[in-house]
């Protein structure tokens, strides 16, 4: 048994480890190094925010050739950023997986730089998917994996046993005894919204949700209040049992989070909703948030469905 994990940890390794670059970028305060992974063959690449900063003399090392590479795009809700590297030729990359088919003790390998040293493999499983983590909310589900992480490795791949990258390392745990992970259809959020508009455009539909004691067709949250300028206005009513989101059912407050994340302004979705005893399927088409039309970046309160 040990014997099999050995080897196939070391095959997932291999074949993924020539995708993975050291990331570097300077500020005031010194120099900030990670890492980050090739995601297509053109040079496209995701680290974490955190990594490069704002977005100055930012490098990638990868087969010991230092190249610059451009930021793309920063998303404050996920922490991602997205950069790209131009260069002659292709370049290689990780092919992604469906995160949504994990479970709890499924394998994770993450691949990436731990302080100075070279790229190195780390070994763990899944042990859950989190929605809050010391009182304070996530603004979509992660991964926690016992997988120990080091210093340097934020911006790893999470690969299934498949080679399949499902998740970015956002954060490790005190002593490095864990981490938490984006999950990769979070990150692809960020990308496909920024081929499109240039920028992430995450949606709003000016609705805020309670908890209700008894759950209806499964959910426990009803609307609350509707913005009467929102784009919900002429659709929703207070009262109304939010119980799936475009793919994603709603059943408790956190489901709710992960709803808002994945909306796009401007894109429709159908939501559907219990009213009077009916259920109903409405069509919707989010809005930009107000404060995203002046700042391009807004706070997410554990209250509100779509912000």
């Amino acid at each position: 048994m040990g014997d099999a994990i050995e080897a196939t940890v070391a095959h997932v390794f291999n074949g993924s480890s020539n995708a993975v670059v050291r990331v570097e970028s300077g500020d005031e305060l010194g120099k900030v190094a990670g890492t980050g992974f090739f995601i297509d063959t053109t040079g496209h690449l995701y680290t974490l925010s955190s990594v490069v900063g704002d977005g100055l003399g930012i490098s990638v090392m990868h087969n010991g050739q230092s190249m610059p590479a451009r930021l793309l795009a920063k998303d404050p809700r996920s922490g991602i950023a997205l950069l790209k590297v131009d260069q002659a030729g292709t370049t290689p990359f990780l092919n992604k997986g469906d995160c949504r088919e994990l479970e709890v003790a499924s394998p994770l390998v993450v691949v990436g730089f731990p302080f100075d040293h070279e790229v190195t493999p780390s070994f763990g499983v899944i042990g859950g998917f989190d929605r809050q983590s010391k009182g304070k909310f996530f603004t979509t589900t992660h991964i926690r994996a016992n997988v120990p992480v080091q210093r340097g490795q934020a911006g790893s791949p999470a690969l299934n046993l498949d080679g399949e990258v499902v998740g970015v390392l956002v954060s490790g745990f005190e002593e490095g005894s864990g981490c938490y992970v984006l999950p990769i259809r979070a990150a692809e959020k960020v990308r496909a919204d920024y081929t499109r508009f240039g920028e992430v455009r995450h949606g709003w539909a000016g609705v805020t949700v309670q908890e209700i004691p008894v759950a209806v067709e499964g959910s426990r949250m009803a609307i609350d209040m509707v913005d009467p300028s929102g784009p919900a206005a002429a659709q929703f009513r207070p009262g109304d049992i939010v119980l799936q989101v475009g793919d994603i059912a709603i059943r408790e407050p956190e489901d709710a989070l992960d709803a808002s994340f994945f909306l796009t302004a401007g894109d429709a979705v159908d939501v559907k909703v219990s009213r009077n005893g009916e259920v109903l399927t409405l069509p919707f088409v989010a809005e930009e948030h107000p404060a995203d039309r002046k700042s391009n970046l807004h706070a997410l309160g554990p209250g509100s469905l779509m912000p």
